[in-house]
């Protein structure tokens, strides 16, 4: 008996370490290699885009015009990208006063927005182990 359960507790481990990967971002189209580029993760629709709420982020120098950032152990889910190329390195996305951005930015599956903020729905993607996504920043 005690094997039995031995192996059905080995079983609901390996299954739900499963569910968890990586999640590779590329980013593309990097104009000038100065400045950080700050990408942030979302996993719901009520955290998008708001400051503070960002399940994860991360943040690097940029070297080249193309950069990854690799997310690892992510939970399987929904999840949204936003980032921002940080080129004065002030730590925020300047706008102008419209409140488009000055600097460039993109959002997971390449969502352009066109007179408003995008939507949690407009970018959400499904995290699948092993996920490899391609963003091409907007400037």
């Amino acid at each position: 008996m005690k094997h039995i359960i031995g192996i059905a507790l080995l079983f609901a481990v390996q299954f739900g370490y499963a569910q968890n990967g990586p999640l590779k971002i590329t980013v593309t189209n990097i104009h000038h290699l100065e400045g950080n580029i700050q990408l942030s993760l979302y996993n719901s629709k009520a955290s998008f885009i708001k400051p503070g709420k960002e399940y994860k982020t991360m943040i690097k120098e940029v070297k080249a015009g193309t950069e990854t950032f690799t997310f690892n152990d992510l939970p399987a889910g929904e999840y949204a990208v936003a980032l921002y190329h940080d080129e004065n390195g002030d730590g925020k996305c300047n706008t102008n006063m419209l409140g488009i951005p000055k600097e460039g930015y993109a959002f997971s599956r390449n969502f352009i927005p066109k007179l408003s903020a995008p939507k949690f729905e407009d970018t959400k993607f499904k995290q699948e182990p092993g996920t490899n996504m391609v963003i091409k920043m907007h400037y």
